[in-house]
């Protein structure tokens, strides 16, 4: 399954991307995270690991990805004719936590003038496009902030799109863009609300039925979370996690 976590900037996605994948892992499966957000550069501290090469640089870094074309991506990536396989990619593209989470990095936007982020998104659309996932394989796509990727098309090829919310009415209406894709696509589609209490929760979950959006959860305030995001260190949760678990269970 694909899963794509997506959002607003500062929602909480990449915390919940890594909170998810424990989760799945902890079940018996085996978990990639593909890290797509083109800013934010922390992820593989949060995890606990080492960071893999960008697969930009796969191509010869972000300006040539263009150059290189689809046909000649897929020629590099792909393993079969069914498609690409995850384990066959060059292991320094690829690294893993202590809990054996994989992480893939598409690529970051670190110098001025470098340009936009598209042929990023155009490297992560063929790749989800034609990875090969067995069973008990998922992977979890930490999404750029926004609706960007929705313009690349990244979406048509996710399973599973969840939109983690802040509880502001701007979270309301980019959650009802993304619904309206979803079900053009016929995507399964959820929000779980983060950085909540109980009567925040009932607000939004008031305000987003209005639109008619449903709520599938919420997420407390963490401070463990808080702390480890703070100093970049490996991510810790015990109430976030077990709330988190809990809605998951119901939505898959």
């Amino acid at each position: 399954m694909k899963i794509f976590i997506c959002g607003k900037g500062g929602s909480g996605k990449t915390v919940i991307s890594i909170l998810l994948a424990r989760i799945l892992t902890e079940s018996g499966n085996k978990v990639y995270i593909v890290d797509s957000d083109e800013s934010n550069e922390l992820l593989y501290k949060l995890l606990g690991t080492n960071p893999p090469k960008p697969l930009a640089e796969y191509f010869g870094g972000k300006k040539n990805i263009f150059k290189v074309g689809e046909m000649n991506i897929l020629k590099l990536l792909k393993t079969s004719e069914a498609g690409i396989n995850i384990n066959s990619l060059p292991h320094e593209y690829i690294s893993y936590s202590k809990e054996g989470i994989g992480l893939i990095v598409i690529g970051k936007i670190r110098t001025l003038g470098e340009g936009c982020a598209c042929p990023l998104n155009f490297l992560t659309r063929i790749f989800l496009g034609n990875v090969i996932l067995k069973s008990n394989e998922h992977i979890i796509v930490d999404t750029d902030a926004g609706v960007e990727h929705v313009g690349r098309g990244l979406e048509g090829t996710a399973d599973l799109i969840i939109f983690i919310a802040d509880p502001t009415a701007e979270s309301i209406q980019l959650a009802k863009v993304l619904k309206r894709v979803a079900d053009e696509h016929k995507i399964k589609f959820r929000i779980i609300l983060n950085k909540a209490d109980n009567e925040i929760y009932k607000t939004f979950k008031d305000l987003a039925g209005q639109n008619e959006l449903s709520i599938d959860g919420y997420l407390g305030f963490d401070r463990e979370i808080f702390m480890s995001s703070l100093k970049g260190e490996p991510l810790k949760s015990k109430s976030a996690y077990k709330e988190l678990k809990n809605i998951i269970t119901k939505i898959l």
